[in-house]
This record gives structure tokens, C-alpha cells and sequence, in this order.
């Protein structure tokens, strides 16, 4: 956040926390404005009305909002009805467009990594691209971080460092000066328009409200995130990590792990903003003339995920373990990145409490 020229400040604003209200509340006339509700680590992500409705002091949710609305849990592919001679395929209308506000930057990442899942390649999903393109994503630098999270080892936060991808970003920085006197807090954020989406509503947005940002502003900022990243409680070598999982694939540790505390629940796969897998079925009436074809997402850990014919190729509970701690810290061959983000959710929401760094750490030993 340091280091900007003087074209990049043009596009930055220290703005009042009610003129950010009253002119995301103007975007909800365009927008389908969702947002945290709710605080801590179990906030969640759902369609709100006022600015004032949301917690922006939020640590956590359970289901991430990239997979959330962009990666639907169920939908429909296409449809037929032989009776009438009607055969509907995707992608479907998106509905209206969608602002998500308040997008941790592991999130972000996040959906940039479902990005390169859907996106990449001559082959790209129309559901997801559809609802990508009709998104408008306002992401949220972190105040706090818990103990489980892990960002700051894969680079994913707990400050954005992705130049896009997203279109808006906002950091609390302090409280506007005199506001206790008037009767009240109001909070000041750093704001900057990233994307060109986001650019071209500077006719509209409240810069006159604001302050220009000064060097001092970026020097606070950098001394914020300093104090963040130093009150982290994991810890990993990164480096030694791949070598580590790759040379003892059948350590005691997945598997002792496995046997005594893994329920095969899938949890950790359903709160995971990267998982991506899937499962398609076809759901056809009784009259047998009307068929839908539905994605549904799909678990790893579920033991008939790999079975297919003449076998299951993962029927033993350490090696379906083993699947999910090897994509999250390992596969940086798929997309050249780790497919965890460190947001912790994996581990917060296991009913056993399974900690996916722990069984690195013991393999490394």
C-alpha cells in the first residue's frame, strides 16, 4: 500500500464511514448489495438493504462468499421435456447483478483461484463466468486474525496484495476526528477504485466527501498491517512443506489422524473457498418426459467420491486425508499456487478439530 505515484492517488479517497454508506446505498439501486451479518467467526454473507445492517468488524464466515454466489452448491445445467419438444441448455440468466462488500483478502484470492478453476483454458464455465461478470466485489483489508488463520504464510492476506480481480478496496483506518463530540463514531476507510468497472463511477463517487490521502495515511497503513502480521500464532516452513509431503505419502500422521479423529464428514470441503469439485446428475420425473441435469459440489472425503468401475481408489479414510491436506498444501503444479488461502475454516469447522498445518508440521519432523 506503500510507494503509490500520484496517478494511482487519484483513484484513492480517506472517506467518512457514512458517506461510504450513503454511496454504497446509492450502488444497491444497481446492485444486489450482500454483505457479513453478524459478527466474530461465524458472521455469514446475505443480501442486505442499509449499510448499517452489515459488520464489518467481522473475523470469519462459514461458507466462503466467492464459492458461495459464484460457485453455486446446486444448480441446474440444462433441461428437457420430451412431451413438449422443449430442450433448455445454460447458462441461465444470472438474476440481478450481485455487489459483494467486505471480501477479505484470502477470499479474494480465493475466488481468483476459482477464477483460474473456471475461467482458464479453452474451456471455460458459463455459469460461473456468467456470474462473475455481473459481480462487483468490494474487498475489506482485516483489523484482526484468529488463531487458526494462516494467510500470511501463502501470501493471501491479512492485507490485499492482488492488483486485481476485484474492484473496490477499503481499509479501516481510524475514526473521523471530532465525531465522539457530535454524539457518535464515524469511522474513516481508505478507499481505492481498482478496476476500470469501478473507475467509472468516479462521477458518482463521493470524492468530495473525503481527503486526499497523504503519506502519512500510507505510512499508518503499513505500520496497521506490520502489527497484524506479527500477531499470527502459525507458523510453517512453506518451503519444506512439498518436499516433505511428497517423499512420506503413507506417514503415520495421516493415518493415525484418519482412524482416530476423521469422521469423513466433508466439512472441511464444504467450507473450503478453493475446493471446486463437483458432481452432475440427472433428476427425471415419474412420466419419464422431463429430465434436469443439476451440479451439485462434491467431497473428496466422501468414500464414494473415487469409486468408479472395478473399485474405489481411495476406500481407506487416510488416503481420502490425505487427498485434501495434499491439494490444499501441495498441487502447486495445477495452477502454480497452493490451493489453501490460510483462512482457517477447514479447521475451525471440523467437528474433531483437525488441523491440516499440524499433520504437515508432524510430517516434517
Amino acid at each position: 500500500m506503500t510507494g503509490v505515484n500520484a496517478s494511482q492517488r487519484n483513484y484513492r479517497v480517506i472517506l467518512p464511514e457514512n458517506a461510504l454508506a450513503r454511496w454504497l446505498e446509492w450502488l444497491g439501486g444497481f446492485y444486489t448489495l450482500t454483505g457479513p451479518v453478524g459478527g466474530g467467526v461465524a458472521a455469514r454473507f446475505t443480501e442486505i438493504s442499509k449499510f448499517e445492517q452489515m459488520d464489518l468488524d467481522y473475523q470469519s464466515t462459514m461458507l466462503p462468499p466467492g464459492k458461495k454466489y459464484l460457485f453455486e452448491p446446486v444448480e441446474e445445467v440444462l433441461s428437457f421435456d420430451v412431451s413438449e419438444g422443449v430442450f433448455s441448455s445454460g447458462p441461465y440468466p444470472p438474476g440481478r447483478k450481485r455487489a459483494l462488500i467486505g471480501v477479505h483478502p484470502c477470499d479474494v484470492n480465493a475466488i481468483l483461484y476459482l477464477d483460474m478453476v473456471f475461467l482458464s483454458g479453452p474451456y471455460a464455465d458459463p455459469f460461473y463466468r456468467a456470474r462473475r461478470e455481473n459481480t462487483f466485489i468490494i474487498a475489506l483489508n482485516c483489523k484482526s486474525v484468529t488463531g487458526l488463520c494462516f494467510c500470511h504464510l501463502v501470501g493471501a492476506g491479512p492485507y490485499l496484495k492482488a492488483v486485481s480481480g476485484y474492484d473496490i478496496l477499503l481499509t479501516e483506518i481510524g475514526e473521523e476526528e471530532g465525531a465522539e463530540r457530535r454524539g457518535g463514531k464515524n469511522r474513516k476507510f481508505m478507499v481505492e477504485l481498482v478496476s476500470e468497472k469501478a473507475r467509472e463511477l468516479c462521477d458518482v463517487f463521493p470524492f468530495s466527501m473525503g481527503e486526499q490521502p497523504e503519506e502519512k495515511d500510507f505510512e499508518k497503513m503499513s505500520r496497521m498491517e506490520a502489527a497484524l502480521l506479527k500477531s499470527f500464532r502459525k507458523n510453517l516452513d512453506m518451503e519444506g512443506v512439498q518436499s516433505a509431503l511428497l517423499s512420506r505419502p503413507d506417514h503415520h500422521a495421516l493415518k493415525e489422524t484418519a482412524d482416530s479423529r476423521c469422521l469423513s464428514c466433508s466439512n472441511c470441503v464444504m467450507v473450503c473457498p478453493t475446493c471446486f469439485c463437483h458432481d452432475v446428475m440427472d433428476k427425471t420425473d415419474v412420466s419419464l418426459s422431463r429430465s434436469r441435469r443439476v451440479r451439485r459440489w462434491d467431497a473428496c472425503q466422501d468414500i464414494s467420491f473415487a469409486q468408479v468401475h472395478g473399485g474405489n481408489f481411495r476406500a481407506q479414510r487416510h488416503a481420502r486425508l490425505r487427498q485434501f491436506v495434499y491439494h490444499k498444501l501441495d498441487y502447486e503444479e495445477q495452477f502454480g499456487r497452493k490451493g489453501t488461502v490460510g483462512c482457517g475454516r477447514c479447521i475451525r469447522w471440523c467437528p474433531t478439530g483437525i488441523d491440516l498445518t499440524e499433520i504437515a508440521r508432524a510430517m516434517m519432523e
